[in-house]
């Protein structure tokens, strides 16, 4: 394995973690609110206003939750590499020490969920 593929496959690897763990969940758990699915009682009574929105209104606000959650993640991964000098992301692969922010080219755009663009949404997202 090259040392370019064995480092795509570490940030993929973060990648998945990022979508599954935090990306799905969240957006799981919003739409399941604003379509009254939800098990919780405090959300149910807190958010039952939704059940007054039409099916386009439940729609939008479900791509304006997941337009910010993207974003959250996206300036979260920004910042990390921005003060690269205080925070550090490190994976360790056997014997070897990666610094994620060294071996992506661009922390944020690794989530990328453009039409033309293979980014960890696509990859790994199951909704």
């Amino acid at each position: 394995m090259s040392d370019s593929d064995k480092t795509e496959e570490i940030v993929d690897y973060f990648g998945e973690c990022v979508i599954e763990e935090v990306y799905d969940p969240a957006l799981f758990g919003a739409n399941s609110i604003i379509d009254l699915t939800t098990k919780n009682s405090i959300d149910q009574k807190n958010y039952s206003v939704f059940s007054d929105f039409t099916e386009e209104q439940k729609e939008k606000l479900k791509e304006l939750m997941k337009c910010t959650t993207i974003d959250i993640i996206y300036r979260f991964l920004e910042m990390i590499e921005e003060h690269d000098d205080e925070f550090k992301i490190v994976i360790e692969k056997g014997e070897e020490t990666y610094s994620l922010t060294d071996i992506s080219e661009k922390m944020g755009s690794e989530i990328a969920d453009a039409e033309d663009e293979e980014g960890w949404i696509r990859k790994f997202s199951e909704l």
